[in-house]
């Protein structure tokens, strides 16, 4: 067997740079609710709604279906991850979602990016390159993280198959880091010598 030396065994790996993850505030939230209101598009402000309830891709929220939804809970088909994933709504969605007519394939909403774009548009709201439809699922992450919300859970909401996608919203929780002070076991031995 020839064995020969590997030319970039030396060269480290790149590392990419993570860029910005713009989500909406309370108020931007508000705003561009009332401009969806205002869409010619039917389906847009239930579609909005969906992605900020569940962290849905907007591709999962726009193709779903009446069966898809039972029992206060949207389950998504057809993943980016290749899983179904279950997650629970609201009564109010779940009344609003239920009495829906269906648009003729069985789909709820017709299809709704382009009234999106539009809406953001009228709200007056500016997003990094490449992210206004992913903006609702950052949104939706970022604001679970903030309130408490478990990283382990959101990772299992947002359907993401390795934790380290998920741990990108971590230092948005309100006591990111601070459990190390709290949780250290030299905290059992305070007070004594040391």
């Amino acid at each position: 067997m020839i064995k020969y030396d590997n030319p970039v065994e030396e060269v480290r790996q790149f590392k990419e740079r993570e860029g910005e993850l713009r989500f909406l505030s309370h108020d931007e939230i508000s705003t561009l609710l009332s401009a969806c209101r205002r869409s010619s598009n039917p389906s847009l402000v239930d579609v909005v709604k969906i992605c900020l309830a569940t962290g849905a891709r907007w591709s999962e929220a726009e193709s779903l279906k009446a069966s898809q939804i039972v029992g206060g809970k949207i389950t998504f088909l057809n993943t980016k991850s290749g899983k179904n994933r279950t997650v629970p709504i609201n009564d109010i969605l779940h009344e609003t979602l239920k009495s829906l007519n269906k648009t003729g394939d069985e789909r709820l909403f017709l299809s709704c990016l382009n009234a999106f774009r539009k809406a953001v548009t009228k709200a007056q709201i500016s997003l990094p390159r490449g992210q206004m439809s992913h903006v609702l699922r950052h949104t939706f992450a970022s604001h679970f993280v903030m309130q408490g919300g478990n990283i382990i859970v959101l990772r299992d909401i947002l359907g993401h198959s390795e934790i380290t996608t998920t741990m990108r919203y971590a230092h948005l929780a309100p006591n990111h880091l601070k459990e190390a002070v709290r949780l250290n076991p030299l905290n059992q031995h305070l007070g004594g010598n040391f």
